[in-house]
């Protein structure tokens, strides 16, 4: 209401009071009674708008008019709490990012507001620049790439600055460019927070290439290295272009390698755009040539289907050309791959030979012998001569245990349980000689596997006979085994030299070793057990 209306109200009824009463008089003088109520008509505030960095707090002034108004009191309040608050006293707290009203409301006159926008901003924290240092040359531009933390600030401009344009410039996005010669130093700030820096060291300078070496001495048909270096080390276009001036003489990659092509001199020059270019005399001397080869097995034998590799060294070890070549004196007996690996075809014996390319050789002699020949034979009786050929066999299974014996009534008798398996009851080898006549016996067996065999020359020895001289040297030893119980018989000619149960065990039955001087022709028979061991004396 307006202010006259009101005080024509209050003197009516005072008026109207001093009627009822009779008092004319007092009627007269009720405006020195009645106390005047001025209401607000409007609210000025000290801000326009606010702007507040996140966590932070900032405050609002608000004034009611007219100056005389009754009641100047305010009512604050915040449109979004979740982004800022507002106290009873107009102090503004930011909460979170993002913008809401601060409303000012007129305690006497509810009527009368005024409102702002807050804007609650995010700063930046931290800075991350894509170089520390650049090493460029002049006119060359670099993009440095700035990055914001936290990803969520209100506003990631970064402010670029030079502390020396004479020699590098920077955009306000971050591009660097190389003016003159000399060191500068570009700093980036975060535009919403001036203590977010990083700084960019910068030197200019002019683009030069280093080779590692002045020159280069090298034997026709080796090679040598050369490795060029570009400077400054951020500089653009650093591809190296190497060139010859003769290639008769010399010879150069593209990347740097030299190979000597005959004697004389050569220049070998490194070109890089807009550097000076670098040149290497390059010596190259006479080739060394291959005087000697040698093989390493000057004689070898090996079994027909089966392949055996030899290798060949040059001499001297610097000889320019080390290749060699392979040849056959029989492909029908053997032949040979370029890479020496040589294959049996036929029995016989053939020689391989090694060859330089200037002319050295030298040669292997290869025998190839026959495959092994092999007899399977199952369960039951069999005549050697008939069944299975004479000879010198070694004997396995794969079918678990059964019997064997071979020869019943003859000096090489066998009588063995033999065994696939690990285990205390059998034998997993017995060699022997077989002589056409013999009877061969089979119980409890699949398959019994013949295997052909040559005499061996070895100190261990398992279930079987063998021959002194032949399977053994001749001497005097100490016979021991680590395999159980077993029968150990050696005979000489008709007398019986040893006749013992061999154990590994002291178990009362057998003795734990024997020793005895063995001459060439000496019998061993052994049974019952996989191993038996000579130890010399």
């Amino acid at each position: 209401m307006k202010r006259n209306i009101w005080v024509k109200v209050i003197f009516m009824l005072m008026l109207a009071l001093s009627v009822s009463l009779g008092s004319t008089a007092q009627a007269e003088n009720t405006d020195s009674l009645v106390e005047e109520i001025v209401a607000p008509q409007s609210i000025t505030l000290n801000k326009s708008t606010v702007s507040i960095k996140l966590n932070k707090t900032a405050q609002l002034t608000a004034t009611v008019n007219p100056a005389d108004a009754t009641d100047q009191s305010i009512n604050w309040t915040s449109a979004n709490p979740k982004i800022a608050v507002v106290d009873v006293n107009g102090k503004i707290k930011a909460v979170n990012a993002g913008t809401t009203t601060i409303t000012a409301t007129a305690n006497g006159n509810p009527s009368i507001k005024k409102s702002i926008t807050v804007t609650v901003i995010k700063v930046p924290t931290s800075l991350k620049l894509s170089k520390a240092s650049l090493n460029i040359t002049k006119k060359q531009t670099v993009k440095v790439t700035a990055t914001v933390a936290p990803s969520d600030a209100t506003n990631k401009t970064v402010v670029w600055k030079s502390s020396n344009t004479k020699v590098a410039k920077v955009d306000s996005k971050g591009t660097i460019k190389g003016i003159a010669n000399g060191s500068a130093t570009i700093t980036a700030t975060a535009k919403d927070n001036s203590d977010v820096v990083k700084q960019v060291k910068v030197k200019v300078s002019t683009k030069t290439v280093k080779v590692n070496k002045t020159s280069l001495t090298v034997t026709a048909g080796k090679a040598g290295q050369l490795t060029a270096t570009v400077s400054p080390s951020d500089s653009m276009d650093k591809t190296v272009k190497w060139t010859t001036s003769n290639k008769k003489i010399a010879t150069v990659s593209s990347k740097g390698k030299v190979t000597g092509k005959a004697k004389g001199t050569a220049t070998i020059t490194a070109n890089v755009k807009d550097a000076k270019a670098v040149k290497v005399k390059v010596t190259v001397k006479s080739p060394i040539v291959a005087k000697s080869v040698k093989v390493n097995k000057t004689s070898a034998t090996i079994v027909q289907g089966k392949t055996l590799t030899l290798s060949a060294t040059v001499s001297p070890s610097n000889a320019v050309n080390k290749t060699v070549k392979w040849s056959t004196s029989n492909k029908k007996v053997a032949t040979v791959s370029s890479k020496g690996k040589v294959k049996g075809v036929g029995v016989g014996t053939v020689k391989i030979t090694a060859t330089t390319t200037n002319g050295k050789k030298t040669s292997a002699t290869i025998k190839v012998k026959a495959k092994p020949y092999v007899k399977n034979l199952s369960a039951g009786t069999w005549k050697a001569g008939k069944d299975i050929k004479a000879g010198r066999y070694k004997i396995t299974t794969n079918s678990g245990s059964g019997n064997l014996v071979i020869g019943m009534g003859t000096d090489r008798f066998i009588n063995e349980v033999l065994t696939s398996e690990y285990d205390d009851f059998g034998v997993r080898v017995v060699t022997t000689d077989i002589k056409a006549g013999d009877k061969i016996k089979i119980s409890g067996l699949d398959s019994v596997k013949f295997t052909r065999v040559s005499n061996v020359k070895s100190n261990t020895l398992h279930a079987g006979y063998w021959t002194v001289g032949k399977d053994i040297n001749a001497g005097k030893y100490k016979m021991v085994t680590s395999d159980g119980t077993g029968n150990l018989i050696i005979k000489r000619g008709n007398s019986l030299l040893v006749n013992e149960i061999l154990t590994s065990e002291s178990d009362g039955f057998g003795v734990k070793s024997v020793t005895n001087t063995l001459k060439s022709g000496d019998r061993i028979y052994i049974s019952g057990l996989k191993k038996v061991v000579f130890k010399k004396k």
